[in-house]
């Protein structure tokens, strides 16, 4: 029998944690080479498939339809690399029993693991949601972070998961917010503008399907 690959989740809120959803997206090519498929490759991508498992579309000014089937078009694309998957998006931890369910469900086949960074609010009651994901006890992993630079916390992630990170540097990554990173007011402020950031990302994607839509039809009417 086939062995399964394994499906690496990353749950966790603003903190050193942050680097591990852009870091992925932007090596995504080189983690297939080494045996894991990021199923998103940018991080507007993790966003709408977060937004979509749990339904804060309105919340983000967004339509069901801008991330209605996303989080199953990543997976479905990351099967194709036959490679363990791996997904990261802090949204993920405020989502409900039903929610965590739902995105299970399209990870049919695979292993799934959770890790679980250090700092959620309520982290007893996350940890217990995601740990009924996972089935097994072993396969729900807490990742310390407190303390850690984000690149001890990269190195780190990339151990449990198995794979090294000594070529995926973080210098070219979007600059992380940090020293404030202790105040909550201040991290919840910084969550917001990164997630409205990602937002306006979707919306330009979006604008830019539609004009290429609208050059072809002026092409067939040429």
């Amino acid at each position: 029998m086939a062995k399964k690959h394994k499906a690496w989740i990353h749950v966790g809120m603003p903190g050193p944690g942050d680097v591990i959803e852009p870091a992925l997206a932007h090596h995504h090519a080189a983690l297939v080479e080494l045996g894991v498929a990021s199923a998103a490759q940018t991080t507007a991508e993790s966003f709408r498939a977060a937004v979509e498992m749990t339904r804060t579309h309105k919340d983000w000014g967004l339509k069901r339809g801008d991330v209605e089937g996303q989080w199953t078009r990543l997976v479905r694309r990351a099967r194709k690399t036959h490679c363990d998957l791996v997904f990261s998006q802090s949204l993920l931890a405020l989502a409900s029993d039903d929610q965590v369910a739902l995105l299970v469900d399209a990870l049919a086949g695979y292993q799934v693991h959770v890790v679980l960074t250090t700092g959620i609010d309520d982290e007893a009651a996350a940890a217990a949601r995601w740990a009924r994901a996972c089935r097994k006890p072993e396969r729900l992993h807490v990742l310390e972070t407190d303390g850690l630079e984000p690149a001890q916390v990269w190195r780190a992630f990339g151990r449990l998961v198995g794979f090294g990170t000594a070529s995926l540097r973080l210098d070219r990554l979007p600059a992380m917010a940090a020293p404030l990173q202790t105040l909550p007011e201040a991290l919840r402020e910084v969550e917001r503008l990164a997630r409205l950031n990602a937002s306006l990302e979707v919306r330009l994607e979006e604008l830019d399907r539609k004009r290429r839509r609208a050059r072809r039809k002026l092409r067939q009417l040429a």
